[in-house]
């Protein structure tokens, strides 16, 4: 009988794996394992770690990192984990009601959100009453940002500051904290919907404590370069977040002031390495742009069957062209000798 169960889970575990095709983790099917006790969900998830594992099938490529990465945490245990965290938020904090201040981080929030590297969230922004200059983010997209931020920034560094926080959902920071810190029952158990009081309060405070901690060095580096490609793939200054993070630099002159910056590296580093990168990020995000633009085919001229020489680049009269213009549907930015959205097919106004 024993055998036979196994054999039973292991089928399940094959079905559970297979989803919708997808690659592990996204497509895993979690209804399926509602029916089943509590000694064979655990069964199920051993035999699904360990496949996992064994087959090298547990790792995927994030675009936000450029690399493939464990994470056994799904999206729908970070949104369920996230959606229980979010009504703590909401006991601990005064949000504010204004609509012109809350329409404003949403709107921005959410032209940031479609160009960020991830769109399997739906993403939800809400402004803290607080005057101190803060910015955080609970599992599964929700992002809070303080009023006292508000104050002192522009549109163009509200943007950089959101996209910030993206890049650290993008970049999956807090899932990977939390797989070593709950474990993956616990975790399974909130995506099913069947976690005791002791163990949802235990997932909150967790979380609550690896947010008040604070990200590694290099997360925070990474989620500064992500911000700035998100503003800029929004349309916003990517250089905003220079003048943002000296603002606040001038504010405190020994660094340590802020709660945004207490946790971050140090502001020195982050301009230092923000006017050095920011300019190659423009150049990819511009090339990507150009490539989707022209088509693969656009590199090559063909003479005669058989034979293909490369082309030779476009000239146009610069002079007379805008040198970027945007995309006022989804407020993407092209080069100034585009004409037409490659998304939506809007023409581009400088």
């Amino acid at each position: 009988m024993k055998v036979m169960r196994i054999f039973i889970h292991s089928r399940l575990v094959n079905l559970v794996l297979q989803g919708t095709g997808e690659q592990w983790p996204l497509s895993i099917n979690l209804n399926i394992l509602r029916p089943l006790s509590l000694g064979s969900r655990r069964l199920v998830v051993l035999l699904i770690a360990g496949s996992l594992l064994m087959s090298g099938c547990a790792t995927t490529y994030n675009p936000a990192t450029e690399k493939r990465e464990l994470v056994f945490i799904t999206t729908p245990m970070e949104v369920a984990l996230g959606q229980n965290t979010a009504l703590q938020v909401a006991k601990q904090y005064t949000f504010i009601k204004d609509p012109k201040q809350v329409n404003k981080v949403t709107e921005i929030g959410d032209k940031l959100a479609k160009v960020s590297d991830r769109t399997d969230l739906k993403y939800h922004f809400s402004v803290v009453e607080d005057k101190e200059i803060n910015a955080f983010t609970m599992p599964g997209g929700y992002i809070y940002i303080n009023s006292g931020l508000l104050d002192i920034t522009t549109d163009d560094e509200l943007a950089c500051v959101i996209g910030h926080e993206i890049g650290h959902v993008a970049a999956r920071h807090i899932a990977k904290k939390l797989q070593t810190q709950l474990g993956y029952e616990i975790l399974m158990n909130i995506a099913l919907q069947n976690t005791s009081v002791r163990q949802m309060q235990q997932a909150i405070g967790v979380t609550f404590n690896l947010v008040e901690l604070g990200y590694s060095r290099e997360d925070e580096l990474l989620s500064d370069r992500l911000g700035a490609k998100y503003a800029y793939k929004a349309g916003y200054n990517p250089n905003a977040m220079i003048t943002f993070l000296k603002k606040l630099k001038e504010k405190n002159k020994d660094e340590m002031g802020p709660v945004f910056l207490r946790s971050h590296p140090y502001t020195s580093q982050r301009i230092q390495m923000l006017e050095k990168e920011i300019p190659a990020i423009i150049s990819k995000v511009d090339a990507k742009v150009n490539q989707n633009a022209s088509g693969s085919s656009a590199n090559i001229n063909t003479l005669s069957p058989g034979t293909q020489v490369a082309a030779q680049p476009v000239r146009y009269e610069t002079s007379k062209l805008p040198t970027r213009v945007m995309c006022k549907k989804c407020r993407r930015i092209f080069p100034g000798a585009v004409n037409y959205c490659p998304y939506d097919g809007t023409k581009l106004s400088p």
